[in-house]
């Protein structure tokens, strides 16, 4: 229970560090075209008419998260990169958010003709990946999730009273932060424990401020409230759950093995008919940036199998 518990503790902090840059990552192409569908601002790259890939960032994030698999994957691909509101200089929007933005979403779809498209998402973007799955399973060709979960761990161990409470706290904190001190908390207090480069940390933390903090709270408060697990069943879509490990920073949560944390995160997905786990040896949250070649070995491998005949 400790460790699970330590666990729980990890993946809070890393919700609200999903921001995360390498400098030796590419800037993002040329795009194609760009266009809002309701909330969803969408930037078009890649090779048009070929199978699409559709790309969510995590809390805080735009495209450029993604740069480094946009630029590998858009020879071969059509691809559309999603940036939600309040995020990355997008204006916040009133109302439910992960409702809003999925109803978007299948609008998207719909717009553009986009046929069964892959979807891939980090972390808050992958947890939409897995909302999607349970919508319209029939209308995607599968999904990635990069440390994006069905259910905020921590919500498993907290009675919901007080997780409303401590997650309406969490929130109003966020919103009463200026510019500057978002950026300057992202950077000293956040960043370090989960960027590897310090040159990164420094490269981001101006990124960062270009989000909303009191949408970023909001985007949090929905997030950890929300339970998917019920509706897995439901996605009926091949899913690849990312799982990075990194044993110097994992084990300072008392999670001992890269074996452990998928364990973990297995029994969380379990009840999706569909789904493999794969571990990224030696990365953290942003495992792209850590990792990129092991993450583009991943979702090409995964690609592989969904899109045969692409």
């Amino acid at each position: 229970m400790r460790t699970l518990l330590a666990l729980c503790s990890t993946v809070f902090l890393l919700l609200g560090s999903a921001f995360a840059v390498d400098a030796a990552v590419p800037p993002l192409p040329s795009p194609v075209a760009t266009f809002d569908v309701g909330s969803l601002h969408v930037t078009q790259y890649g090779t048009p008419a070929r199978q699409a890939l559709i790309f969510i960032p995590g809390l805080t994030c735009g495209p450029w998260e993604w740069s480094g698999q946009i630029t590998h994957f858009g020879p071969q691909y059509t691809i559309y990169a999603l940036t939600l509101p309040g995020f990355d200089g997008r204006p916040p929007i009133g109302g439910p958010l992960f409702a809003t933005v999925t109803a978007d979403f299948w609008q998207l779809l719909d717009e553009r003709h986009i046929v069964k498209p892959i979807v891939i998402g980090h972390s808050l973007g992958g947890t939409l990946g897995f909302m999607l799955a349970t919508q319209h399973p029939d209308r995607l060709g599968g999904v990635v999730a990069l440390d994006g979960l069905p259910i905020f761990p921590l919500a498993l161990f907290m009675q919901p009273d007080a997780l409303r409470a401590m997650v309406a706290r969490a929130a109003a904190q966020m919103a009463a932060m200026t510019t500057a001190q978002f950026m300057d908390y992202q950077r000293t207090v956040t960043l370090p424990g989960y960027v590897r480069s310090p040159q990164d940390v420094e490269a981001i933390a101006p990124l960062v401020a270009k989000s909303d903090p009191a949408a970023t709270g909001r985007w949090f408060q929905e997030d950890v409230l929300l339970d998917l697990r019920p509706a897995l069943p439901k996605a009926a879509v091949p899913i690849q759950l990312l799982v990075p490990f990194d044993a110097a920073a994992d084990s300072q949560y008392h999670i001992p093995s890269a074996e452990a944390k998928r364990s973990f995160y297995a029994g969380i997905v379990k009840g999706a008919p569909d789904v493999t786990l794969t571990v990224i040896p030696d990365a953290r949250h942003f495992a792209m940036y850590d990792q990129p070649q092991a993450v583009n070995s991943a979702i090409a491998d995964f690609l592989s199998k969904v899109t045969p005949n692409k």
